[in-house]
């Protein structure tokens, strides 16, 4: 049975490949960007702190519902955040005047200080991530991710808006949530559509190249095998040609349910051209694609 792929191809299911996926290319760059963030910050930093204080800086006073709904962040974790910047001396809790049931949270001019080197990290790690773009480039991509993103309340935020890093993980997010939803009713997570999409094209094929395909290390790649071991959809076997490995397979199961999965990830792949546009969901692909090098 022959499917559509991502970039709008028919392929035989062994023969799609998740880079004609946005929302795979998305997951790469958002993986780039994380690393990127984590060595240009200091070990006792955390982009979380820095999205937190930009709301405060650029909303003043919000309550921490308010905060939850911008941030995507769940209240409990919201409260835990707010806690420990709270502890800092960089946010205050004051009574909210119009509920006196919450606190209006406020920057202080400690938070203000540590928002603008918090954000000189953030610069240096935007120029880290996006080194294989040009500025026009840039712009375009973050245009785009804009576009994806209209819905999302937490671009509304001028300053988080115009970071790359940033929209991509949100961009990430969004994506995520809708090959989940369109996922399971097959009962497999977006990270078994990928395990199953690379072995089913490279077959037979190692942990570690399923591991090196996706972008993530061997060790965890082990758990989403084992699952889908367990489940049937994959046969591992000693390798022929190296004792010391296993060679991975799909069986019958795990073949069909790729077909299924692949044509569950071309409607989240219908729904970004619906979003951008057929030329803006390709240039989106264009340059993700740079951008990750």
């Amino acid at each position: 049975m022959a499917v559509r792929g991502g970039n709008g191809t028919i392929h035989a299911p062994e023969q799609v490949d998740l880079r004609d996926f946005t929302g795979f290319l998305l997951r790469r760059a958002f993986v780039r960007a994380v690393g990127a963030e984590r060595a240009c910050m200091p070990a006792d930093g955390h982009v979380a702190e820095a999205t937190v204080l930009s709301v405060l800086a650029e909303r003043g006073a919000v309550s921490q519902r308010e905060l939850s709904d911008i941030t995507h962040v769940n209240r409990t974790v919201i409260v835990r955040q707010v806690d420990a910047l709270e502890s800092k001396g960089w946010v205050r809790r004051d009574t909210n005047p119009a509920d006196r049931r919450s606190y209006a949270l406020r920057l202080t001019a400690a938070g203000e200080a540590a928002l603008a080197e918090l954000s000189r990290d953030l610069d240096q790690a935007e120029a880290e991530l996006t080194q294989h773009l040009t500025r026009a480039e840039t712009r375009r991509l973050k245009q785009r991710l804009r576009e994806l993103l209209v819905d999302d309340q937490a671009i509304s935020c001028r300053s988080l808006a115009d970071r790359t890093g940033f929209l991509l993980a949100r961009a990430h997010h969004t994506v995520r949530g809708w090959a989940e939803c369109q996922l399971g009713s097959l009962g497999i997570h977006p990270r078994d559509f990928g395990v199953l999409a690379v072995i089913g094209r490279e077959q037979p094929c190692s942990q570690t190249q399923v591991a090196a395909r996706l972008g993530i290390t061997s060790p965890g790649v082990l758990g989403f095998v084992d699952g889908l071991v367990a489940r049937g959809l994959l046969q591992r076997s000693r390798s022929g040609t190296d004792r010391r490995t296993n060679d991975l397979v799909l069986t019958a199961a795990g073949r069909r349910c790729l077909t299924a999965a692949i044509e569950a990830a071309t409607e989240v792949q219908a729904e970004l051209v619906r979003r951008l546009g057929a030329a803006g969901e390709a240039e989106l692909q264009t340059l993700l694609r740079k951008l990750i090098g």
